[in-house]
């Protein structure tokens, strides 16, 4: 069951018993084969991309739009990409690209016009529900706001036993994380990134979150519930292509009061 054959099915290109035969493999299976649902939503796509060839095209609007069915869901694809095409729009650089206008939104054009008011206002009311639903499920999943208190730090070559004082941080009532940035030594070993880890007095590591990283210096976070009053010790390691790390010497040491 090829992807050729598949869109055949769909446009009537399979003779008479390639036709049957198509048809028992499928329904010889417990359920429908998802492959065909796959091809199904990519000929879609390449006809409203205008990526098919121009018999395959009349085909599709010829064999596949025959059905209420397809052609609502031929509509919810255009007006899925009308509404990326809308998007990408508005964040494009005033400069960025000459045309805003590709061939599938030329495509989405006229099948759009083509198509009655009733399945026009249903493939509306669906994109609604999915921007709706999408919006609600990033909602849903989105942490709340940090508060953050804004610390630098530097690389201390010499251990505790040394004397040497490690930075204090106080932490204000309504913070909830730390944002740390980690001034990196002169000439740092070359790494693709970074990898951070915060060790208490008791010797227990934890990963530390790098949210930014630049030539100069490595930004992480450290929620505040993951602090209690002690002394700290992030260690740096820089981390290569292959996966390959190695411990930059020193640490970064704290101690939250």
């Amino acid at each position: 069951m090829t992807d050729e054959r598949i869109i055949a099915y769909f446009l009537k290109e399979l003779p008479e018993d390639d036709l049957e035969r198509f048809e028992d493999e499928c329904f010889s299976q417990e359920s429908w084969p998802p492959e065909i649902n796959l091809v199904e939503e990519e000929l879609i796509d390449a006809y409203l991309r205008d990526d098919l060839t121009l018999e395959r095209r009349q085909l599709f609007e010829r064999n596949y739009l025959i059905t209420p069915a397809r052609q609502e869901r031929a509509a919810m694809a255009a007006a899925l990409l009308r509404h990326v095409d809308e998007r990408n729009a508005v964040s494009m650089p005033p400069n960025g690209v000459t045309s805003l206008r590709s061939p599938w939104s030329n495509r989405f054009r006229a099948f759009w016009s083509r198509q009655s008011q009733a399945l026009r206002v249903s493939a509306a009311i669906a994109v609604a529900a999915l921007v709706i639903g999408a919006v609600w499920i990033l909602f849903l999943r989105q942490p709340p706001n940090d508060t953050f208190a804004t610390f630098t730090l530097t690389v201390n070559n010499s251990n505790r036993g040394e004397g040497s004082q490690p930075d204090k941080v106080r932490i204000p009532a309504n913070v909830t994380a730390l944002k740390i940035s980690l001034t990196l030594p002169q000439e740092p070993p070359p790494a693709a990134h970074h990898r951070v880890e915060l060790e208490n007095d008791s010797g227990e590591r934890r990963h530390v979150k790098v949210i930014e990283e630049g030539k100069q210096y490595v930004l992480v976070v450290i929620p505040v519930k993951q602090l209690a009053r002690e002394q700290y010790a992030l260690k740096l390691f820089g981390v290569q292509a292959d996966g390959a790390e190695q411990r930059i010497a020193g640490s970064y040491r704290f101690v939250v009061e």
